[in-house]
Formats: C-alpha cells, sequence, structure tokens
C-alpha cells in the first residue's frame, strides 16, 4: 500500500475485538476485510469493525484521531500492537470520522467550484475590484 500517491482514496476504519473490550484500532487500509484477518490472525477472538469509510487526506485524518487520543493508547501484545486506544463509547471516534467524511463532500466541492468561478469570471471580479478600489481609495 502506497501511502504518498497524490489524490489518493482510502478507508479509515475503527475495528474492535471480542477479546479486548474497549480498545480499538483507528487505522487505514486499501481492504478493510483483509486487515480484519490480519487482527484475526494476530489476536485470538473476533475482531469487528465499527466504521469503514473512504477519505480524501486519510493520512491527516488517521494522524488528527491518533493525536486526539493519544492519552488513551492501549499497549497490546502481537503484531497488531499500534494504533490502538482505549475508548469506552466507541461510537464517539465513530461520530468525529463521520463528521469528517460529510464535510470532505462539501468542502472540496466548494473549494472546486470556488476556483472554477474564479477562473470563469475573472475579468468581472477584476473590473468590479478595480472600481472598488478606484472610488473607495479614501478608505485605504
Amino acid at each position: 500500500m502506497n501511502l504518498n500517491r497524490p489524490f489518493d482514496y482510502r478507508y479509515i476504519y475503527v475495528l474492535g475485538n471480542s477479546r479486548y473490550l474497549f480498545r480499538y484500532k483507528i487505522g487505514i487500509s486499501d481492504n478493510v476485510g483483509r486487515r480484519t484477518k490480519q487482527i484475526e490472525c494476530s489476536l485470538s477472538g473476533d475482531t469487528f469493525e465499527i466504521f469503514i469509510a473512504k477519505f480524501f487526506f486519510f493520512r491527516k485524518i488517521e494522524n488528527f484521531m491518533h493525536f486526539l487520543y493519544q492519552p488513551l493508547h492501549a499497549r497490546m501484545a502481537g503484531s497488531v500492537r499500534t494504533e490502538w486506544f482505549w475508548i469506552f463509547l466507541p461510537f464517539t471516534p465513530t461520530i468525529l470520522l463521520a463528521i469528517f467524511w460529510i464535510l470532505q463532500w462539501i468542502i472540496i466541492p466548494t473549494f472546486i467550484f470556488a476556483i472554477a468561478f474564479v477562473y470563469l469570471n475573472w475579468d468581472h471580479l477584476d473590473a468590479a475590484l478595480n472600481n472598488f478600489l478606484i472610488n473607495f481609495h479614501g478608505l485605504f
């Protein structure tokens, strides 16, 4: 999994394990089913998915989630010992990730629309700005 490709779109997941109550893994994968099976092989108990969604800027969102839950870091044994956190209410990271997922579909299209609008209307915007600056020169 190459995490450095530009404009990549990957899953962020929150996983739990039946053997380790109140400990949840927040991570990134391009195939969550395969990742779930890898964790099940390393830990005894059933691994279950709590939240899965695809994100742009997945690395930044995952880093933010890890920063936010760093005081609750849980030590785990085995090959999957990182990225586990003590979370007593597993819906809290789910709600935060759901908000990020919704925002990505609002912010990114709005940004693209704004750039396209400025590009297509630059002559009108430039003339209006110049007119404003000429008429209100005394204010600046």
